[in-house]
């Protein structure tokens, strides 16, 4: 039992007497200045401090205590100051024994802690205590984490740190009651793990974890390249564990799935850009966007030859398949490219001239180089305005020399050699016609018949079917034809000796005619007239 609380019993056996320390009720009886005049059944009245009890009035009974008394003393002093310091430490200790909350205000730093003043009693606030950096004046909010009553005065320690705590700890309990799956909440990153994942904070009492496989639909799991200590970052709720109060997010599905996005952006035929993220024996992978790849195989990686390509390169390609329930995408670079024969052709048009390398003879056709991966291609029709019977009369591989353009063969840019020169077929068309006889010589002999040569360098087909059976076709021999078909736009004209043979019978009958209706004086003879018939 301590001092005032001895006093208090004495004063209870002994109401009668008066003596310091003893609790007395009485009534205001006057109010004059500064001081309050109370009636407690003694023989003067007792005087008290308006200070103290400011809002008293005459007529209201009060409870003191006389602080300050003797016979010899004309008005016992009272003050309710050691009333108040009691009921305020009973509300210390049932804080303490309860362990609620009491509000006190920073007095002053003293050595190893700060005053803190608690409606007029002080209690230590060790610096390991305060929680934050602390200044005087602030009031605030603590725990009593120790009280202790002596015989000259308490002794209490108080606690901010334990009451922030105590705060955090309810917050995070209601967070964990209140957040459920796919709730977005943001988060201060505390820890960087790149072999697990990200620790962040929520709200600042609340542990949450990013495990590093959500942290992107994509290849790349390194938690650096998306944030780092001190950063804040928005994730979505994955898993709520009570019992262990975290929770486990997660930053990929924030932005949604990308197969689903890609699907409804995208179709087979668009053209997309990608980044390199692998190179295989077989092709090339491309990430199209977060989460999702595409493959493109070694044949669609370029028109001509195999390119080289490293991770990290950003290259575009042509969407040919999409399979979303297998998520697989097949590209084709060269598809997203112009074909480089078009690109060709727009530079050197039909008619233009190229240099080119021939590379290849295969029957009746030659491959050309023109460079940058082009080829060319020439045919046996093509060489000469006559028909050469082998492409290797006209081209050797290896040989370099100019070509004129023609258009394109699939692949290949149509070449030509004797488009170079001016087609001779023009002028046979100006001076031959169907009907004309001309005398040719024999250039090349074939199964089928005779090549005759027109002086023009054109070349026409004499057939056996028109020669007569007892003419033998002999190569360098001239021999007297008809025209009896011409044809520029094919290149083909046609003679014959049988057609020719055919007219001459007319003629000579003419010629009988006007030698029967001759005198003989005019010299004609039968046997001239034979023998200019048969004459070849």
């Amino acid at each position: 039992m301590n001092e005032f609380e001895k006093l208090l019993e004495e004063s209870l056996t002994a109401p009668e007497e008066l003596k310091k320390g003893q609790i007395v009720k009485g009534k205001v009886v006057k109010v004059s200045g500064d001081t309050a005049f109370v009636d407690i059944g003694y023989k003067t009245e007792a005087v008290i401090s308006r200070e103290e009890i400011p809002e008293a009035k005459e007529g209201e009974e009060i409870e003191a205590v006389i602080v300050r008394f003797s016979p010899r003393m004309t008005n016992p002093v009272l003050s309710v100051k050691p009333l108040k310091e009691q009921e305020e430490l009973n509300k210390i200790k049932e804080a303490y024994l309860n362990k609620e909350d009491i509000v006190g205000r920073i007095e002053n730093k003293v050595r190893g802690g700060f005053i803190v003043d608690i409606e007029g009693i002080k209690a230590f606030l060790p610096f390991s205590e305060a929680g934050k950096k602390l200044k005087e004046g602030q009031v605030l909010t603590f725990k009593v984490i120790d009280f202790k009553l002596d015989t000259k005065r308490p002794k209490i320690i108080v606690s901010h740190k334990a009451y922030l705590e105590e705060q955090r700890e309810k917050r995070k309990q209601e967070l964990l009651n209140s957040l459920k799956p796919g709730d977005v909440v943001e988060g201060k990153v505390v820890k960087v793990d790149p072999n697990k994942g990200v620790t962040l904070l929520i709200e600042g009492v609340l542990r949450a974890f990013l495990p590093k496989e959500e942290l992107s639909w994509g290849r790349d799991k390194n938690p650096y390249n998306y944030t780092d200590v001190g950063e804040t970052l928005k994730v979505k709720v994955k898993r709520v564990d009570k019992a262990k109060g975290f929770i486990i997010v997660s930053l990929r599905e924030l932005k949604g799935n990308p197969w689903e996005k890609f699907v409804k952006e995208h179709k087979e035929g668009d053209i997309v850009e990608g980044k390199v993220v692998a190179v295989i024996p077989k092709g090339v992978i491309l990430e199209l966007a977060e989460g999702v790849e595409g493959f493109v195989p070694e044949d669609e990686l370029a028109w001509e030859g195999k390119p080289e390509f490293k991770k990290g390169d950003v290259v575009k390609a042509k969407i040919l398949k999409i399979e979303p329930k297998r998520r697989r995408i097949l590209l084709s670079i060269k598809r997203a490219q112009p074909r480089p024969w078009e690109e060709f052709l727009q530079k050197h048009p039909v008619g233009s001239k190229v240099k080119g390398k021939v590379i290849k003879i295969e029957g009746s056709r030659a491959i050309v180089d023109l460079g940058e991966g082009i080829k060319g291609v020439i045919h046996r029709s093509d060489l000469s305005w006559t028909r050469p019977k082998r492409v290797e009369e006209v081209l050797k591989e290896g040989e370099e020399r100019e070509f004129a353009v023609l258009g394109l063969e699939g692949r290949y840019v149509k070449l030509g050699i004797k488009q170079l020169t001016e087609n001779p077929w023009e002028k046979v068309k100006q001076k031959y016609k169907v009907g004309d006889v001309v005398k040719l010589p024999v250039k090349e002999l074939a199964p089928f018949g005779a090549f005759l040569e027109l002086p023009e360098g054109v070349e026409g087909l004499l057939p056996f079917s028109e020669v007569p059976k007892h003419i033998r076709l002999k190569k360098g021999q001239e021999y007297e034809v008809k025209i009896i078909d011409i044809n520029p736009k094919e290149g083909k004209i046609t003679f014959s000796i049988n057609a020719l043979m055919e007219e001459r019978p007319k003629e000579e009958e003419k010629e009988e005619a006007a030698v029967a209706t001759t005198s003989p004086s005019s010299g004609f003879k039968l046997g001239e007239i034979l023998k200019k018939k048969w004459k070849m």
